[in-house]
């Protein structure tokens, strides 16, 4: 038998041994690294598509917010399909969401414009409104609240001039309480909501608040805008960008104005009041609607980008990205022709002839208030001040609205009252934003009651003026010339006694289940609608 004889390997190293056992572990892993890697190619590129998506849902949402304040205060409900050719439901995979009604069926946001950070009233807001969207009769009312209302007192936010109580309360909330300035700016805009609705009564769901950086470049983006200026203006106090003064003169007549000229036109204040601005403002911003409809500018997907980049950081709202979209599609529904605009102002008759529809507010002494030049509402009896007379006005024009929409010619004739009730009456009834054309003796006989003419035909216009008023309708006297005779006829017979119409406002809310739309079988002819579109007075601030 052979034998062969190899020599045996010396023992390996410990390094060796390492190196071996490197070698295993780099052959089983390399299947699991490969995993592991292209893992984390997936996750990258997944928070890559959900940063982008972040910043697409927030771009969208000051988008669609922008585009809300536009329906709102311009009614151009069709505005808002350019956001769906987006595919804004597509993009970011959510539905929009039914915003809260009141017990009428209404959404009802507040809305506000300030200043921008180099503006010297920095988060002054200088524009308050309401709007109230009605989805049954397509229509918003808007009620403006002038800068210079002054609240005696609030639950939680003190005392002081509207128009500084967003500020003044969001800088107790940082600086007192601690707390961060974006939520300290929410908490304000609600509590400021919640203030306001407890004067007038009406339930506020939503707030937003534009900055007047976004109105400005938003002109120049559409190309500005032609207008026709009314008067003269010469104003030499123009406040410029170093908070010194420069001139500002523009002539009546056609105008085209860049967004830094449509700006000076709304903020001059040395020309005319802050109401004849607030005409100024209203103008601008119909003027913004037509263009922006006619010219077809937030269809062009390179308009509604400059419009997302401008108005990024200038818009703050209380609503989620959810509600912004259903706020979007009740925007739709608004039927341009039936937005009721009005606002609360010092043109009440009480110290002369000048009236206008909300003249529910006066100017008491600046002694009173360390000089400052503020409103307080009209109050019967005049002590102690209440909001009876504007709580009043706001029931009428947000509940019974289509009557507004009618807007219906009142005739008020003295057929036996005492002298200078028919004048009492239609003063009243002008500050409650109704149209009187006829202030007279009524040339029939005089009349032991008074009544309202009612028409052959039911008719729901004269069943408002009978409830509210407490006068029945009867037919017409046979003696009562057609020439006096309006859609609502009053004869003030001997039995006549003024009541002013805060008192009778409750008759209304006594016999009336939903709003003057079709009470007692009768309905409002809509093929014979006016058309009040009152110019709409909100504008970025003006100060």
């Amino acid at each position: 038998m052979s034998f062969s004889v190899r020599k045996l390997r010396d023992k390996p190293s410990k390094k060796q041994l390492w190196a071996g056992r490197a070698a295993v572990l780099l052959t089983v892993a390399q299947p699991v690294m490969g995993v592991y890697h292209q893992w984390k190619k997936l996750h990258t590129r997944s928070q890559k598509k959900e940063h982008r998506l972040g910043i697409l849902k927030r771009t969208l949402t000051i988008l669609i917010a922008v585009f809300i304040a536009l329906l709102l205060l311009a009614g151009i409900g069709k505005a808002m399909m350019s956001v769906r050719s987006l595919g804004v439901r597509n993009i970011i995979n959510i539905a929009g969401v039914n915003l809260p009604k009141d017990e009428h069926g209404h959404t009802n946001f507040l809305l506000m414009g300030q200043g921008d950070a180099d503006h010297d009233g920095k988060n002054l807001t200088d524009t308050i409104m309401i709007a109230s969207i009605d989805p049954s009769t397509q229509s918003v009312v808007l009620l403006s609240l002038p800068r210079d209302t002054y609240f005696l007192n609030t639950e939680k936010m003190g005392k002081g001039k509207l128009n500084t109580m967003y500020r003044d309360f969001r800088s107790y909330l940082i600086f007192q309480k601690g707390v961060e300035p974006e939520i300290a700016s929410k908490e304000a805009l609600e509590y400021l909501a919640e203030e306001i609705s407890s004067k007038l009564e009406i339930e506020i769901h939503h707030t937003i608040k534009v900055d007047f950086i976004a109105f400005t470049r938003a002109i120049d983006v559409l190309g500005g805008l032609d207008i026709d200026v009314p008067y003269d203006i010469e104003d030499y106090e123009y406040p410029n960008e170093t908070f010194g003064f420069e001139p500002f003169i523009i002539r009546a007549g056609p105008r085209h104005l860049d967004g830094a000229t449509a700006l000076k036109y709304a903020r001059s204040r040395h020309t005319s009041s802050d109401f004849g601005r607030s005409a100024r403002q209203q103008q601008l911003l119909g003027a913004m609607a037509h263009t922006a409809k006619e010219e077809g500018v937030l269809s062009d997907p390179a308009a509604i980008t400059s419009f997302m980049k401008i108005m990024s950081e200038n818009v703050e709202s209380t609503m989620t990205l959810r509600e912004l979209i259903g706020a979007a599609e009740l925007g739709q529904k608004i039927n341009k022709g039936n937005i009721i605009s009005m606002q609360l102002n010092d043109r009440n008759a009480l110290y002369d002839y000048i009236i206008e529809p909300g003249g529910m507010m006066y100017t008491p002494p600046r002694n009173l208030f360390e000089g400052a030049s503020v409103l307080l509402p009209v109050s019967i009896p005049e002590f102690p001040v209440t909001w009876k007379q504007p709580k009043s006005f706001a029931e009428l024009i947000f509940r019974n609205r289509t009557i507004y929409l009618e807007k219906p010619n009142v005739s008020i004739l003295n057929a036996g009252a005492a002298p200078g009730s028919a004048r009492k009456l239609a003063t009243e009834l002008i500050r409650f934003g109704f149209t009187v054309v006829t202030v007279e003796n009524g040339d029939t006989e005089k009349r032991e009651s008074s009544m309202i003419v009612a028409p052959p035909e039911p008719d729901a216009v004269v069943d408002f003026f009978s409830t509210m008023l407490g006068i029945e309708a009867n037919p017409a006297p046979l003696d009562l010339p057609t020439q006096q005779r309006e859609r609502a006829t009053i004869l003030l017979g001997k039995d006549y006694r003024y009541t002013p119409l805060q008192d009778l406002v409750k008759n209304l809310m006594k016999n009336t289940s939903t709003s003057w739309n079709g009470n007692r079988g009768n309905k409002i002819n809509k093929g014979n609608m006016g058309s009040f579109i009152a110019p709409i007075s909100f504008i970025p601030p003006i100060s």
